[in-house]
């Protein structure tokens, strides 16, 4: 039998991408006055950031998940694919149930809101670096409660409905939908009716506040 992979010892390298100018650079000095980190730079967007990634195939990254380009959900499918030995640690403001699952489907390694103390970035980027997982309470919290709520997009809605009451969400007409989506006026009207029904909603505006509730939005489907 083979033995596990070592990780690799400090310094670990590390990649950052944030969009919001002061705190990238308030991180970046963060990592780089931390010996048991090796800097390689930081981006500004999720393409540059992947660039970043293929050129030095670092051993953390550090990234936000609304980001211009390519969000940070796809900049860390895309990783994890390309280098599956990089260790990802997601840093957002981003709380919705979608987003929650989204993370915990893909298998990053870390989630930190951006309210949380600096001393918990640091003690979060120790732990995924060395090989652990570090999740905040609230995403043990949110997922939790996502899988007991019985109308959860993940429990009530097929993958195709997901997108429907995303674009719903977004203010889309039928017609508009069903132009994007390639299908008939007709099936929208009918997936739409169905969702309305088994959730008991009365008109749309309730269906597009549950579209927001859930995290649902069409960007997350581009």
């Amino acid at each position: 039998m083979s033995e596990p992979d070592q990780l690799p010892e400090p310094p670990w390298s590390t990649v950052l991408v944030e969009d919001q100018a002061l705190l990238r650079n308030v991180l970046s000095k963060t990592i780089q006055l931390d010996d048991q980190f090796d800097w390689k730079g930081d981006a500004e967007d999720g393409l540059a950031g992947r660039a970043l990634c293929e050129k030095h195939q670092p051993h953390l990254l550090v990234t936000d998940l609304h980001l211009p380009g390519m969000d940070g959900i796809e900049l860390s499918r895309q990783v994890l694919k390309a280098w599956p030995k990089t260790r990802i640690l997601v840093l957002t403001n981003l709380k919705d149930p979608y987003t929650l699952h989204q993370l915990q489907e893909i298998g990053v390694h870390g989630y930190v809101e951006k309210d949380q103390p600096l001393e918990i970035f640091e003690e979060a980027m120790v732990e995924v670096a060395t090989g652990h997982t570090y999740f905040t309470a609230l995403l043990h919290r949110n997922l939790s409660e996502l899988e007991k709520d019985e109308r959860s997009f993940i429990k009530f809605l097929s993958p195709k409905e997901q997108r429907i009451v995303a674009l719903v969400g977004d203010g889309l007409t039928s017609k508009q939908i069903a132009e994007k989506l390639k299908l008939s006026h007709r099936s929208v009207e009918t997936y739409r009716y169905r969702i309305m029904h088994r959730l008991d909603f009365q008109n749309a505006s309730e269906l597009v506040d549950y579209a927001r509730q859930q995290g649902l939005t069409g960007e997350r489907f581009e």
